[in-house]
């Protein structure tokens, strides 16, 4: 997708969702690239709420931009309630995976295997509450992705992803886990490939 067809998907939309997401390994460089776009687009779309994972990396530099214009339409998903939470503005809203209702982190585990079979086993457990405490923290980072891409009861669906993803293994990781629950739910995934040539 060109920066044309953002703009007009997200000027069509009255409170549009923009997930802005991606690998925890970024270049140092490549920071202030994440932090520009995000400002721009909160700038662009005042309507618009953008939703990250507040990982390090290019979580933290994409939450940085939209926090520079408005913190308060920052929205964070958790793996766990205090995961980072000095990493938060306190203008920002959080949703933590012990805040959704059964029956949504049902759907969510369902969505989880469906895009990434893989996490089967993981997924499996944590619903049925038998694992280790460190696979439980595992299984949390995976459902979190996907809790981002799904929403829950009091979260819409995003409209967009924009990632910052590993040049060589985009798919690998968290990161690869959530752009696929995007594709399979309609989503469209912009990664730096294209963002990166955009002109604003």
């Amino acid at each position: 997708m060109n920066y044309a067809g953002l703009f007009t998907l997200l000027s069509g939309e009255n409170s549009p969702v923009v997930l802005l997401e991606g690998a925890r390994e970024l270049p140092e460089p490549q920071a202030p690239y994440l932090t520009a776009l995000a400002a721009h687009l909160a700038r662009t779309f005042p309507n618009a709420r953008f939703r990250t994972g507040n990982a390090k990396g290019s979580d933290e530099a994409f939450a940085a931009g939209v926090a520079s214009v408005d913190a308060a339409r920052l929205e964070f998903v958790l793996p766990y309630a205090t995961h980072r939470s000095s990493r938060r503005p306190a203008e920002s809203s959080a949703t933590a995976i012990a805040d959704i209702s059964p029956a949504r982190v049902q759907e969510v585990v369902d969505a989880t295997l469906a895009a990434s079979p893989q996490y089967e086993r993981v997924a499996a457990n944590y619903r049925e509450g038998r694992m280790h405490p460190r696979q439980r923290a595992t299984a949390q980072l995976i459902l979190r992705d996907t809790l981002k891409v799904t929403g829950a009861e009091n979260m819409v669906r995003p409209v967009a992803g924009i990632f910052y993803v590993h040049a060589a293994d985009p798919d690998r990781g968290g990161t690869g886990h959530t752009m696929r629950v995007c594709r399979a739910m309609g989503v469209p995934v912009i990664t730096q490939f294209e963002w990166m040539g955009w002109e604003f």
